[in-house]
């Protein structure tokens, strides 16, 4: 049996924030009329709304019983409406 996916947040590594934007890229999908095929840039930069200021993100495990929670609740919902 596999071993659960640990879920991870993406954070600020100056002042542990989760507030970042990071920059990426994306194409207008004429047939689908919306943006499609996101990807992040790896020579883009991160901002975070803690910091106020171009960050650098990073991964960690999530952590938190509260987004663990949240994210557990939803998984759920999308389970039961499908």
């Amino acid at each position: 049996m596999n071993a659960p996916l640990q879920l991870q947040e993406y954070y600020c590594t100056y002042c542990g924030g989760t507030e970042i934007t990071a920059e990426a890229c994306c194409y207008w999908d004429n047939v689908q009329q919306k943006f499609a095929h996101f990807y992040v840039t790896d020579e883009g930069y991160d901002h975070c709304a803690t910091c106020e200021d171009q960050a650098h993100g990073a991964f960690r495990p999530i952590t938190d019983v509260k987004t663990l929670a949240q994210i557990a609740i939803k998984q759920k919902d999308k389970e039961l409406t499908t």
